[in-house]
């Protein structure tokens, strides 16, 4: 284009070098019938013309065809870019959707899964909470049979020792340990009996 552009004052000079005898010529025979034929204006247009076409090819059309050339070629390439990223982008639009997909799908397995360890959390924890209340129920009552058993034993070692105080005031005279024995065993059986009925 610059090559263009430094040819162009060289151009118009030889233009006006050639055109300025024809145009002087026309003035001076003052023709006025615009179909009349001038020969040596006619061969001088040619060889304006051609020369003119000759130096515009060399100098000119070459750059300029090169140029569209490159810039076709460049819009070409930039044209299969866009194609090839456009492809790229939907494959991975593709793929993506079919990740989202699957994930949504996999949402519901999931939600499922929770609630069931959930579930199962739960019943372990309240498994292990009614163990322990059956333990301590367990325990509770074994201490409070042994407790009644000791105080049991009590309420009856007192109630031998307060029988033997009668009856040896009863009978005025000291019973041995083996008659205090033997007396405990009787009421305690005779108490056991009147409870049971």
């Amino acid at each position: 284009m610059q090559r263009l552009l430094s040819l162009l004052p060289w151009l118009v000079i030889v233009f006006l070098c050639v055109a300025a005898p024809v145009f002087a010529a026309d003035d001076a025979h003052g023709s006025t019938d615009p179909m009349h034929i001038r020969y040596d204006t006619a061969v001088w247009s040619i060889v304006v013309f051609v020369l003119l076409l000759v130096i515009l090819r060399k100098s000119a059309w070459g750059p300029i065809l090169e140029g569209l050339q490159k810039r076709e070629e460049t819009i070409r390439s930039s044209l299969e870019e866009a194609k090839k990223t456009r492809a790229a982008m939907e494959k991975l639009k593709t793929d993506f959707q079919k990740e989202l997909a699957d994930a949504h799908q996999q949402i519901p397995q999931l939600m499922e899964d929770a609630r069931k360890k959930g579930d199962e959390l739960a019943a372990q924890k309240l498994a292990a909470a009614a163990a322990k209340i059956q333990g301590d129920q367990e325990r509770f009552r074994h201490e409070m049979e042994i407790a009644k058993d000791a105080a049991i034993k009590e309420l009856w070692s007192q109630a031998a020792q307060l029988a033997t105080l009668i009856s040896a005031k009863a009978i005025g005279r000291s019973l041995t340990e083996e008659d205090h024995r033997r007396l405990l065993d009787e009421g305690l059986q005779e108490i056991g009996r009147s409870a049971n009925n």
